[in-house]
């Protein structure tokens, strides 16, 4: 019960700040590897979920769906690093999901763009196209669809660890 809380403090503290989300990554994965995860499959996992997550924003921004407000056509850092520690939460913290698979779908595609539009909000170098709704829309279509594949993912990793 205690790596749930730990796994969920952790995240939650992941803020899309330049300044701190680099160090703050490396400290969340250290402690993550070290007292939370299962080892044996654990970094192939991070690893898997992080390329792809980083893929996805990419063809986003690549696209014209998210813009970087440096110009850049590529997802600023604080990004990148929030889909590492939103893999140390999908087999821990988040695993609750793991229990009805249609939740993920309601939760994917209700919080998908909405995380991205606070992070946006909150940090400033990231920007939904306009119209909103059009950006939304494919961010929802894209999580509903994202998250119960990773949840199911997550499932059959932690059921083939026990």
């Amino acid at each position: 019960m205690w790596r749930f809380f730990a796994n969920a403090i952790l995240f939650d503290i992941a803020l899309p700040r330049p300044w701190i989300v680099v160090p703050f990554t490396l400290v969340n994965l250290s402690i993550h590897l070290l007292f939370i995860a299962n080892l044996r499959r654990e970094p192939l996992w991070l690893a898997g979920i992080f390329l792809f997550g980083v893929g996805v924003d990419s063809v986003l921004f690549h696209i014209g769906v998210l813009r970087n407000l440096s110009g850049s056509s590529w997802p600023p850092v604080w990004l990148i690093c929030l889909w590492l520690n939103f893999a140390m939460t999908l087999r821990y913290s988040l695993a609750v999901l793991q229990r009805n698979l249609w939740l993920p779908v309601l939760l994917g595609g209700i919080f998908g763009p909405f995380s991205y539009y606070t992070g946006a909000l909150l940090n400033g170098t990231v920007e939904l196209h306009r119209p909103l709704w059009q950006s939304v829309m494919v961010l929802s279509v894209l999580w509903a669809v994202m998250l119960p594949v990773f949840v199911r993912l997550a499932r059959a990793l932690n059921t083939a660890s026990k």
